[in-house]
């Protein structure tokens, strides 16, 4: 069975359209209908503003068919795009709302979760932590490795659940996760770790989030995470926006 890939965008919002986005141009497009893509929606999210680049919208795909998934989405997005009259309809109603993006292409890691894993898992967050790290050259999977084998039963103490351990393709240098959680667990954890670090005055503290600090900076030459907010109405989303 081929393992699935994924692709990742990182969208440039007009103004402060980011929700607009995601609940209209994101949500409101049926891939298999407008552009016979092979592709379904792993997620769609805003990056929140203070802790990363604003406005922007991170929307993550499966390829459930792997390869085979790229090659048709890439023969109808790019070879035939002028005979899809369809999709064209839909790039120029985006481009009310986005100005441009990149786009990553990534293929699965042990620790990742497909959409299948999390339906039958009930997988859900109120907050994403989205982390794009660089690695030495050729390096991605051993660091992928200690994530899954590490830190994520170490952030599972914290109430963060892996679902995207992704090496990013046509580059062998960086890497993407994507962990579930909510705000309460991603300040509690904030806060372990800094006690573990001695940056308050409280006893004790969280050994192993130092040692995972030691260990990330030997497989790693940069890490940066920000948080991701879940449009609702997604796979991993809430029902609604908080109130």
């Amino acid at each position: 069975m081929a393992r699935p890939l994924y692709l990742h965008e990182v969208i440039d919002i007009v103004g402060d359209k980011a929700v607009d986005y995601m609940e209209k141009s994101v949500l409101g497009f049926h891939t298999s209908s407008a552009a016979d893509r092979g592709l379904d929606l792993y997620g769609t999210f805003y990056v929140m503003g203070s802790t990363g680049r604003w406005p922007q919208v991170v929307s993550v795909w499966e390829l459930p068919e792997g390869w085979d998934s790229w090659e048709r989405l890439c023969r109808s997005t790019n070879l035939k795009r002028e005979a899809n009259a369809e999709l064209n309809d839909w790039w120029l109603e985006a481009l009310q709302r986005r100005s441009g993006g990149f786009d990553r292409l990534l293929g699965a890691m042990p620790g990742s979760k497909t959409i299948a894993d999390i339906e039958a898992e009930g997988v859900s967050g109120t907050v994403f932590v989205h982390e794009l790290t660089q690695v030495p050259p050729g390096r991605a999977v051993e660091y992928l490795s200690s994530v899954a084998d590490q830190l994520a039963p170490l952030r599972a103490d914290y109430g963060h659940t892996l679902v995207g351990s992704w090496e990013v393709l046509m580059t062998d240098t960086e890497v993407c996760t994507l962990w579930a959680t909510t705000l309460e667990d991603h300040v509690r954890l904030g806060k372990a770790a800094d006690t573990a670090w001695g940056f308050d005055e409280a006893d004790g503290g969280d050994r192993r989030l130092v040692l995972w600090d030691d260990e990330r900076a030997k497989l790693t030459t940069r890490w940066r995470e920000e948080l991701l907010v879940p449009c609702p109405g997604t796979l991993m989303g809430p029902a609604e926006w908080e109130r």
